[in-house]
């Protein structure tokens, strides 16, 4: 069976602390939780001005099903109150921020609601800062990027928060 930390990270059977994140106790791998689902009632296209929708065939479908952004990269959070935990960042545009909407949802008080954009795009990553109250930085730099470029291993702080980038 396998077995993993509190924040998920894959240890080893005879590991007690993840080498991840430091934390002690672990999960062990159970029967997969109850999938989410939505029915699907087919196109709306067919759909009656003001009326009701048309009877058709109707079926459940996992949400999980619906496509989703590849994982390109991922951040750690390096102190805090979050420290050891990581967050996933996919093809595309990643909201940083405080607001639980956030696609990066960071709570630390230090944090604006979109402080920060990270977006993937020609197999290139780049950091935007959202005109966030305390900036964003990048590599321990005393002055707040406007738009940089992100590479392997770059260190991200917004806030009084320490977030590390690895990429794919």
């Amino acid at each position: 069976m396998s077995k993993f930390c509190a924040n998920g990270h894959q240890m080893e059977d005879s590991w007690e602390i993840c080498p991840f994140c430091q934390k002690t106790g672990y999960a062990v791998a159970g029967p997969p939780p109850l999938a989410k689902t939505r029915i699907d009632t087919g196109p709306a296209a067919g759909m009656p001005m003001g009326g009701e929708a048309p009877a058709g065939p109707r079926k459940t479908v996992l949400i999980s099903d619906q496509k989703r952004s590849p994982v390109v990269g991922w951040l750690v959070a390096m102190n805090g109150g979050q420290k050891g935990q990581d967050f996933r960042v996919r093809d595309g545009q990643n909201i940083l921020g405080s607001a639980p909407e956030s696609d990066i949802h960071l709570t630390d008080p230090t944090v604006s609601a979109k402080h920060a954009s990270l977006r993937y795009k020609d197999n290139k990553f780049f950091l935007v800062d959202l005109d966030s109250s305390n900036g964003t930085y990048l590599n321990n730099g005393s002055e707040s990027v406007a738009r940089e470029e992100l590479h392997d291993n770059d260190t991200i702080r917004v806030g009084e928060m320490t977030l590390k980038f690895k990429c794919l």
